[in-house]
């Protein structure tokens, strides 16, 4: 026998291991194959970036795609893009999730005799359809979501052609009060755009701009522009609120006026008149005293909105000294069947104050086709009196989001064929008989147009995963069936692709597919006052029935109005203002809940003249004593997440669908009337704990959210005496308490090896940090991050390495003397002192972390980064016992093999281990995108450069409250705001030395009278 060497022994007893090991292995075995001819534009192992368009809400952001080896992983906003400039909401973050839906239709579907669907062919499918609509033509009707202005012009045609009985446009959140008003006050059909970057003073009638408006990614970054205070060193714009509960965009206001739901109006036009009185407007809105706003005096104004008389004197007055004020109309919470007159209260103060035409811009009238609720509730008249034979329905779900009370689900059971475009099931496709899967927004060619000047291009970023198909050639093919020869007149020619072409023949679409679209500037009508325009009756809204409480349906700030609930992210990440997750809640005042003897988790009804729901209560002081306040979004029966499915009990909802308890009301023009009822409450005696991820909103004296006056801040004279180089702000500039707690001074960038060049570090700017979570979203996404569910959400188990700690103020009641366990939320109404804190492992320079790990999986490298060896980690979990900032994660559960269901693997990120059962993890600084920078580097021979590096939570951020860089270096953009005047350490006293520094929010204050 030949005699074998150590090193040829080792390699036997290394395969013979592995072998071993892949035999007794239930991980899933994925084969190698090499590209036989590799494309020309993809080189493995580098991303590949393509421009395409967000479809998940109506502001159609700007996408930059990241696609490796074919498929894409990981979603950006475009800088190119106008509406979004290179970020991107939580929604869009999630929004990968729809191509890679374990779910999916995996083709055409018909329901078969028993119920159930059953795979078809799209030539069958297609004939089918064609045949019937062919029947009765004038009997089809078309239903559904707002798409594109090329797919629109095509269902147009397709109408046309083949004679059927119309087209309805149907979107829950359409802004129709806002079209109507603009019209009737100005005498243009359009939607104003609103912009508050240049803006000094902002009124917001409760829009809810920054999570549910017309474009909360846009309107997060205005806002911070124009409180920016390196720019604005006299503290920028001031925010001032109106609502009846402390939703996110509130929660971010300088002011809170806690009005009675429905008297926006009122309270808009009592803010006009005091602003004409004080100097405001012109000679033609002096005219107005005498008219329309002559009983809109203070006092009177203050009964009705049921806020201080005093307080409606000194904002008016604000008004009228402001330079730049801008007001926000409602929006869909409280939009009652008043909301065309009370929007345009809120457009004619904007008049009054100089805002339209400069930060309020009126486009042209639009000539396509626009949602209407009334024209939705025809067609469901239509179809419950037998005229509807076939129901096609598209980029909606109807069954869900129309109140049950309009009576739709009963009468799409009267319609012969119902045909669903869903690619996901959903309410409706439970109700269809053909399913035809459109493609999802990665897999198809459309555009998109957010509003005039600017068009987006959508583009395929990977072929389709299933056998589905786009809905354009699905009703070309339809179309041609059903019109035979005839078709060549009525239709275009060849796919939707070709007519997508040739919509964009003008252009290079080339170049527009490389840049995203094509970007101009927003086209303006000149208004003035309409004939007959200030003929408004603007009184406070009848609500049905007599209940004690005022119903308010809000939407959800991450499920929207329902399209959300099936994607995990958005299910999994808490809620930005009660942090809960995976299910609805009903908010109520603390006087509320002990009238009705409940406790948080108590389950308790509540019925309308419209229907009813059950459940669980959340107590907080920031609602009205009047008001139960309620998500929209969840109450799904179908999908795997959006119901309980996935738990294994298919069939039953997740929380409560308010729409079960609001009525298909209209307001004045016709459009959706969601603030229309009147609730009463009952306890049913039942009790479930919420699934809460944050359990107080004290930070009992911790310094965690921190908050520094303007006077203090101007008066703040070397970074030094202000922030003690890294620490906290002085106690006064703060508002916080006395402490006697040692503060040494240290220099972060000292928390690296003597020979690197660099010490990673991060700056958190609570002043522009708004508490909206995408970047929790894209840190999900980003680095591979496991869900685990409902119940172990419960158990305070999430996987998130960064949260959003929300704390309410400091002061003098921070310890609350007496109470050694404070439970109950420091909200108090009409008071907002919201400090929103993302909180992510620290890198410390002396981490608690590291000297506890028996086996050293958790270390210190070279450039001062807390380091993880997955295959190290033997799951002691002491690590995250001696974690000051508790952001450890363990994988209780085998997440690899069950929380990514097939096809979901393909959408992760190759450049980021996927952890398994027993192994701690947490925040890495986004290692991976440091390596990837550090190689470019290092072949150009030079250092990494400032800005270079960006994580995904900086990257995500709409506000730029993220910075990341590199401490070593002087000049770098986040050492220089580590050693500013707002700068601090979170829980600096214990020494830890972190990387992260804070920017304390700073306090504006109220708007003043003088």
């Amino acid at each position: 026998m030949a005699e074998i060497d150590r090193r040829d022994f080792l390699k036997l007893v290394g395969v013979g291991a592995g072998a071993a090991a892949a035999a007794g292995c239930s991980d899933h075995v994925e084969k190698l194959i090499p590209y036989v001819v590799q494309p020309e534009e993809i080189t493995p192992g580098n991303p590949v970036y393509y421009a395409s368009t967000c479809r998940e809400c109506p502001a159609g952001c700007g996408l930059h795609v990241k696609t490796r080896e074919g498929r894409p992983i990981k979603l950006e906003g475009n800088p190119e893009h106008p509406v979004n400039r290179g970020t991107l909401c939580a929604r869009g973050q999630a929004g990968i999730g729809r191509t890679y839906h374990p779910d999916r239709f995996p083709g055409p579907m018909r329901r078969g005799a028993d119920g159930s669907l059953q795979p078809v062919s799209w030539q069958d499918a297609v004939a089918e359809l064609a045949a019937e609509i062919g029947r009765a033509p004038q009997k089809t009707f078309v239903l559904g979501g707002e798409v594109g202005p090329t797919l629109s012009s095509l269902l147009d045609q397709f109408v046309r052609a083949t004679g059927a009985g119309g087209r309805t446009v149907y979107e829950p959140f359409a802004p129709e009060a806002l079209r109507e008003a603009s019209r009737s006050l100005f005498g243009v059909a359009s939607i104003p755009v609103f912009d508050l970057s240049a803006a000094d003073l902002i009124v917001d009638f409760g829009s809810d701009f920054l999570e549910s408006g017309p474009s909360p990614t846009e309107h997060a970054r205005q806002l911070a522009e124009a409180r920016d205070v390196q720019a604005h060193p006299e503290g920028g714009a001031r925010l001032v609120a109106v609502g009846p509960r402390l939703s996110l965009s509130v929660s971010n206001a300088d002011e809170w006026l806690a009005a009675r739901p429905g008297s926006e109006g009122i309270l808009a036009l009592a803010l006009a008149r005091v602003a004409i009185e004080k100097g405001a407007g012109t000679a033609e809105h002096q005219g107005l005293l005498g008219g329309l706003l002559a009983g809109f005096d203070a006092a009177s104004a203050a009964a009705k909105v049921d806020v201080p008389a005093e307080a409606i004197v000194r904002l008016g007055s604000a008004l009228a000294r402001s330079k730049r004020a801008v007001a926000l109309p409602p929006g869909v919470a409280l939009s009652s069947r008043r909301a065309v007159d009370t929007t345009a209260a809120v457009l004619l103060l904007n008049h009054v104050l100089g805002a339209i035409g400069r930060d309020v811009r009126v486009p042209p009238a639009s000539a396509g086709q626009t949602a209407s609720f009334r024209e939705t509730l025809a067609l469901i008249e239509a179809m419950d009196a037998g005229s509807v034979g076939v129901l096609l329905i598209h980029d909606a779900n109807p069954v869900y989001s129309i109140p049950t009370s309009a009576g739709f689900e009963k009468a799409l059971a009267k319609v012969k064929l119902v045909v669903s475009f869903s690619p996901i099931p959903d309410e409706t496709t439970e109700r269809a008989h053909l399913v035809l899967p459109d493609h999802t927004p990665l897999e198809s060619w459309g555009d998109a147009e957010p509003r005039p000047g600017v068009r987006s291009l959508i583009q395929p970023t990977l072929r389709p995963l299933f056998d589905t198909q786009a809905l354009g050639d699905t009703l070309l093919g339809v179309g041609r069936a059903l019109l035979g020869d005839a078709s060549a007149a009525a239709l275009p020619a060849g796919s939707f692709r070709s007519v997508l072409e040739a919509a964009w023949a003008g252009e290079d679409l080339g170049a527009s597919l490389q840049k995203g679209g094509r970007f101009g500037e927003l086209p303006q009508q000149p208004v003035s006052l309409a004939p007959g325009g200030l003929d408004l009756e603007v009184v406070a809204p009848k609500l049905a029935g007599e209940g004690s409480h005022v119903l308010v349906a809000f939407p959800h700030g991450f499920l929207y109005d329902g399209r959300g609930a099936n994607l995990p992210w958005l299910q999994e990440i808490p809620d930005t203002v009660s942090k809960i997750a995976w299910t609805s809640w009903l908010e109520l005042s603390p006087k509320s809940a002990e009238a009705l003897g409940v406790e948080e988790g108590d389950v308790v009804a509540v019925e309308t003249s419209a229907g009813r729901i059950e459940g669980q209560v959340y107590v907080r002081g920031g609602v009205r004593d009047d008001v139960v306040a309620v998500p929209i979004g969840q109450g799904h029966r179908v999908g795997r997440w959006a119901s309980r499915a996935g738990d294994g009990l298919p069939g039953e909802a997740r929380g409560a669908n308010v729409m079960d308890a609001l009525s298909g009301g209209v307001d004045e023009a016709g459009g959706r009337a969601w603030l229309t009822e009147k609730a009463s409450l009952t306890a049913t005696g039942a009790s479930r704990r919420l699934p809460v991820l944050q359990f107080s909103d004290n930070q009992r004296g911790r310094q965690l959210g921190e908050a520094i006056s303007l006077v203090a801040l101007a008066e703040a004279g070397d970074p030094a005496d202000a922030a003690g180089h890294g620490e906290a702000p002085a106690h006064g500039a703060a508002g916080g308490h006395e402490s006697h707690e040692l503060r040494a001074p240290f220099d972060p960038a000292a928390d690296a090896a003597a020979g690197s060049a660099y010490r990673w570090g991060m700056s958190v700017d609570l002043d522009r940090c708004t508490g909206c979570s995408a970047c929790v979203a894209a840190c999900y996404v980003e680095n591979n991050i496991p869900l685990v569910g409902e119940e172990e959400v419960r158990r305070v188990r999430p996987m998130a390495w960064l949260r959003i700690d929300r704390w309410i103020g400091a002061g003098e009641a921070d310890l609350e003397p007496g109470r050694e366990h404070p439970a109950e939320s420091r909200e108090r109404l009409g008071e907002v002192d919201v400090r929103n804190a993302p909180m992510m492992c620290q890198h410390c320079g002396s981490a608690p972390c590291e000297p506890v790990c028996p086996v050293i999986a958790t270390y210190h490298n070279d450039e001062g980064l807390n380091g993880m060896t997955y295959n190290r980690c033997i799951g002691t979990r002491y690590c995250a016992n001696n974690c000051s900032y508790k952001v450890r994660r363990f994988n209780y559960f085998d997440n690899q093999l069950t929380k990514w269901p097939e096809p979901m693997r393909l959408m992760l990120n190759p450049d980021v281990t996927v952890r398994g059962q027993g192994v701690m993890e947490k925040c890495t600084f986004c290692v991976q995108r440091i390596a990837a920078v550090r190689q470019v580097a290092k072949n150009e021979g030079r250092l990494i450069q400032d800005g270079e590096v960006k994580t995904a939570c900086q990257q995500a951020c709409p506000t730029s409250a993220i910075t990341f860089g590199n401490l070593r270096d002087p000049a770098s953009q986040v050492s220089q705001l580590a050693a500013g005047k707002r700068s601090y350490h979170a829980l600096h006293a214990i020494n830890t030395r972190p990387a992260v520094s804070y920017l304390a929010k700073v306090q504006r204050g109220p708007a003043e009278e003088s």
